[in-house]
């Protein structure tokens, strides 16, 4: 196996020996705590509340036509300079999370779900900031009054008793975390590569920007995190993301309506990239339209 260290944490390289990670039953993603998180789970417990989630993501397949109203809105509300982080991906990604979770979503609410870290704090293991928001957003959702979508859904789960009282804590904010923070990510990262090389395919430009780097998997000789960058940007095997349609069909829309605007051409100014060791992603981009410097 093809291996490096991140924080002390052995890393599998090379799509070869990935794949055979990812697949392998001698690697889990349950690190032995309990947890009630679906990322953080193998067996009947994963397969149960996988097939929640999965049902409540089906709901947005096809995107509803509200939400890509909403998108092509963002987009078409852009000035001749604006941020790709804030002014792009940020509502985007925020308009989506929404519709996911059936729930109006403020700038307070997405600046926590930024700091959530979700299971991804075991790589740096002292994210007290992601966990305490964490916290938060999982007590302000289950106080949340919520129409159509899956934050009901995963209520109705509850009192079917497909979901414990932990399980229905929890996976809110897993779910909002994962329709949240990639979605950022990569909209920011690809409306950059539109600003400086011009239209390329959605599912090429997810491929090779794969805004979650790794994912930790446990086995016999501890902790493993396995890369994501040789073409697996939605993962493989029983923990592949079961979200991976509606995030191909956001970037369609957004990044197609923002081909648009920039067809006239562009000028991209100060470029600041996240630190994350796992989260591959912008802080901030600035992008001018051509004729408005």
């Amino acid at each position: 196996m093809d291996e490096f260290e991140l924080h002390g944490i052995g890393v599998v390289t090379g799509r070869e020996a990935c794949v055979h990670a990812l697949r392998s039953p001698d690697l889990t993603s349950d690190p032995g705590a309990g947890s009630p998180s679906v990322l953080l789970r193998d067996g009947d417990g994963h397969t149960r509340v996988r097939g929640v989630l999965r049902e409540i993501i089906a709901g947005l397949e096809p995107l509803p036509d509200p939400v890509l109203a909403t998108i092509e809105a963002v987009v078409g509300g852009l000035g001749p300079a604006f941020d790709l982080v804030r002014d792009f991906a940020r509502p985007v990604a925020g308009a989506v999370t929404s519709a996911v979770l059936g729930v109006p979503l403020d700038d307070v609410f997405l600046d926590h779900l930024e700091r959530t870290t979700a299971n991804l704090d075991v790589f740096g293991g002292a994210d007290r900031a992601g966990q305490t928001s964490a916290f938060r957003l999982a007590v302000q959702l289950s106080r949340t009054a919520a129409g159509p979508g899956g934050l009901t859904a995963l209520r109705t789960a509850h009192a079917a008793g497909r979901l414990d009282d932990d399980e229905l804590m929890l996976n809110p904010v897993v779910l909002a975390h994962a329709a949240y923070e990639n979605s950022l990510n990569f909209l920011a990262c690809a409306g950059l590569e539109l600003a400086t090389s011009g239209p390329r395919s959605v599912r090429e430009l997810v491929t090779s920007i794969c805004p979650a780097r790794y994912v930790l998997r446990f086995g016999a000789g501890g902790p493993v995190a396995v890369s994501l960058t040789d073409g697996l940007p939605f993962g493989l095997g029983r923990h592949a993301c079961p979200g991976s349609g509606v995030a191909l069909a956001e970037g369609e829309v957004a990044l197609t309506a923002l081909a648009k605007l920039l067809d006239g051409g562009c000028e991209v100014g100060e470029v600041v990239w996240k630190s994350h060791p796992v989260f591959h992603g912008l802080a901030k981009a600035v992008v001018t339209r051509s004729g408005n410097r």
